[in-house]
């Protein structure tokens, strides 16, 4: 994609105020101006089609109301009107950052064969407050399969020359459509990029914080699943089992070599076969450090790839495992200039990460120690509580009987008869 390509923004909406508001506004203050916005209102009756109707300024919007069957067909139709070769999407809910498009339309020019560029995300409540960043792993099938990696959807941006007929949601699947859209463009080049094209609100709006979803939602995956399985992309799925399980077996052979010391040919020559497998695995990170291959001269992208892994994990406040990539890719003398810069920053983290821990736990030593010496207080005032209660009880007894003592005293002796029988 050469130049600036006509980029489309989908909006697909029903009833969608207050929030709808800040999302076409996230698409006026975005910076490239190659722009179509093709809205697909889904028979609106809160007033969000009067006030779509009612916008002005936008590059060459067009606006469908119609009823439909869900965001599945309102999402096909609005496909079918793009004239776009980049189609991205903004949800009532959700605001695109302003470079994003600038971004992703750069990207597809560095990966001109990329059929799917997508992005981070800040997730934010209702009132747009920051709750956490969520940077999604590389793409991977077997991991897209066991919903571990699935690209949010509101940071996914699609080349519709590579896609072609594909680009669609299965209009059957009530919900989590774009799970079933993923495994269908799987065998496509899908890129993962670490930027934050979109903020994403979340919240008891949202289908994934009901808890009542759930059994549908796992019904539906489990029937795409099914649905792949079934058809022409069986073939494709065992052909990655079947390099992910042998990718396993030469990381076994690459450990190995490292034990019986094999030689660091054999050790090398192991893990370039090794390499095909899944890179943020535990057991690979154990690999690298314990073997300490060198990168094999025939894959110039993997010292990227592993770059990107530990980006990845640092990003997820993990530097300790971030450092087994970066201090692997110093040691192994690759000549990416933004290692150092990554290795610099991961122990900085670490750093920071070991401080706060130790800060955290002389704070909580020095709540316990308080809590203690105000356990031993009031145990000793307790005490004393109940020596001075048994003293003040004494007292009383005492004085009681000195009373009793003294009418015995005082009675007695004004009864005590005079000599002579009379009484005093």
């Amino acid at each position: 994609m050469a130049g600036s390509p006509l980029v489309s923004i989908i909006l697909c909406v029903r009833n969608g105020l207050p929030h709808v508001r800040e999302a076409v506004e996230s698409v006026r203050a975005l910076t490239y101006r190659n722009l179509e916005v093709v809205v697909q209102d889904g028979a609106s009756t809160d007033g969000t089609l009067e006030y779509l109707e009612s916008i002005t300024g936008l590059p060459a919007m067009s606006i469908v109301s119609e009823p439909d069957s869900g965001i599945g067909q309102g999402f096909n139709r609005a496909v079918r009107r793009c004239r776009g070769e980049i189609v991205g999407s903004v949800d009532a809910d959700n605001l695109l950052r302003p470079n994003a498009v600038d971004i992703v339309v750069r990207q597809f020019a560095e990966h001109p064969h990329a059929a799917v560029i997508y992005g981070a995300c800040d997730m934010i409540d209702g009132n747009r407050r920051f709750i956490h960043s969520w940077n999604p792993p590389e793409f991977d099938l077997l991991g897209l399969m066991e919903g571990a990696v699935v690209p949010p959807f509101a940071t996914s941006f699609f080349s519709r020359r590579m896609c072609g007929d594909d680009l669609r949601f299965d209009e059957e699947f009530l919900t989590v459509a774009d799970f079933e859209l993923w495994l269908r463009l799987a065998h496509l080049p899908i890129v993962r990029i670490f930027d934050v094209l979109a903020d994403v609100r979340v919240g008891d709006q949202s289908s994934t914080w009901n808890a009542a979803n759930y059994d549908s939602q796992c019904g539906y995956k489990i029937r795409a699943l099914k649905k792949l399985l079934e058809g022409p992309a069986r073939d494709r799925v065992l052909k990655s089992l079947y390099e992910r399980a042998e990718a396993g077996i030469y990381l076994w052979a690459v450990d190995s070599m490292a034990v019986i010391d094999g030689g660091q040919e054999q050790i090398d020559r192991y893990f370039e076969r090794a390499t095909k497998g899944d890179l943020r695995s535990e057991r690979f990170r154990d690999v690298l450090t314990r073997a300490r291959p060198r990168l094999p001269a025939g894959q110039p992208s993997l010292g990227k790839r592993l770059l990107e892994c530990g980006i990845e994990y640092l990003r997820k406040c993990l530097p300790d495992t971030a450092l087994t990539y970066f201090e692997f890719l110093q040691a192994s003398g690759d000549d990416l200039p933004e290692v150092n810069e990554w290795l610099a920053r991961g122990k900085k983290d670490r750093w920071e990460a070991q401080t706060q821990t130790e800060v955290a736990q002389h704070l909580q030593a020095e709540v316990n120690r308080r809590d203690r010496l105000l356990a031993e207080k009031e145990a000793l005032w307790s005490n004393e509580v109940v020596i001075r209660d048994a003293i003040i009880d004494e007292l009383r007894l005492d004085q009681e009987w000195m009373r009793r003592g003294w009418r015995r005293f005082v009675i007695g002796r004004r009864q005590r008869p005079r000599a002579g029988g009379a009484r005093e």
